[in-house]
């Protein structure tokens, strides 16, 4: 467990590399951990190749399930589109992985279903896993496209496997602009969201509580992520996916590649006060460059300020 802060001391007016490899103010008296990567596994330390994401098969290879799918939505007068979602339309997922799929239908097919109770099917078949089809109208496709919430991401990031009239692809890609702009404005509430959970984690730590810590460091990085894509202008994507697609944000941002992977992991498992000042600390300049301000200023001073024993 760690030990509760050093007592208060006046930081001298010097500036070194810490531990962490930031630039940042340190006291004389304090002296800096060894230099390390504190994200690298054993294998990546030793010169070993890091290990990419699970195969998902041959790219050419025929999908039985979605072939007889596509089938049945092609020869269906009252089916307008099919929609991939999940691990399968991202092209991470596994053999026993399940098909998430929502099936485009007129609004009078869809009533029925509604009036019938029959908007959620589930397809088992001996040779495949589960088949989850979410069957929705047309117009609610539109509506989504104008008024979608947070919460229809798994829609708006689904892959179009039938468009038959070409407006589900057009309405796709609105939601996906549509919940952006809503993910964008969200980013000041979420970096303040982060910025919560940052300093009840350090606060539990110097009253010795380390369950209260790692669960306020754990959560403090859900509410990153979502600013994180957020000034992207994109939904951040379910956990299962942040791994490949932390990759297509790191770039925009300035961090160094696969850190806000290893980070994540780090506030899950091991999230050490001095580990958290420095993440926040970049967090916050990242976030200051956008011109994301909150509304922590005096707190957040004298959290950085903080100095802890050595584990």
């Amino acid at each position: 467990m760690l030990q509760r802060p050093l007592a208060h001391r006046e930081p001298a007016a010097h500036t070194t590399r810490d531990a962490y490899g930031s630039d940042e103010p340190m006291s004389q008296d304090v002296r800096p951990r060894p230099t390390r990567d504190i994200f690298r596994s054993p294998k990546e330390a030793s010169g070993g190749s890091r290990s990419g994401p699970p195969a998902a098969g041959a790219a050419d290879a025929p999908d039985g399930v979605l072939t007889q799918l596509v089938g049945e939505v092609v020869g269906d007068p009252h089916s307008v589109g099919l929609l991939l979602g999940g691990s399968r339309a991202f092209g991470s997922a596994h053999s026993d992985s399940t098909y998430d799929l929502v099936w485009i239908v007129d609004d009078h097919s869809a009533q029925q279903r509604g009036a019938r109770g029959t908007l959620l099917e589930h397809r088992v078949r001996g040779d495949s896993p589960t088949i989850e089809i979410a069957y929705m109208g047309l117009e609610t496709l539109r509506w989504l496209s104008r008024k979608g919430r947070l919460s229809d991401e798994a829609v708006a990031s689904s892959r179009v496997i039938v468009d038959k009239t070409g407006e589900i692809a057009f309405l796709t890609r609105a939601m996906v602009t549509r919940l952006g702009t809503l993910a964008r404005e969200r980013v000041a509430e979420e970096y303040d969201s982060y910025l919560n959970g940052f300093a009840h984690s350090l606060n539990s730590w110097s009253r010795g509580d380390d369950l209260g810590a790692r669960a306020h460091a754990a959560q403090s990085g859900l509410h990153l992520v979502r600013a994180i894509f957020g000034l992207e202008e994109r939904v951040a994507p379910y956990p299962d996916q942040w791994s490949p697609r932390l990759v297509e944000v790191e770039d925009a941002q300035g961090w160094p590649p696969g850190f806000l992977a290893r980070a994540l992991v780090r506030l899950l498992y091991a999230p050490d006060p001095p580990f958290q000042q420095m993440l926040e600390r970049r967090v916050g300049r990242m976030m200051e460059v956008r011109g994301i301000r909150h509304r922590w200023r005096h707190d957040i001073q004298r959290l950085r300020a903080l100095q802890y024993d050595e584990l």
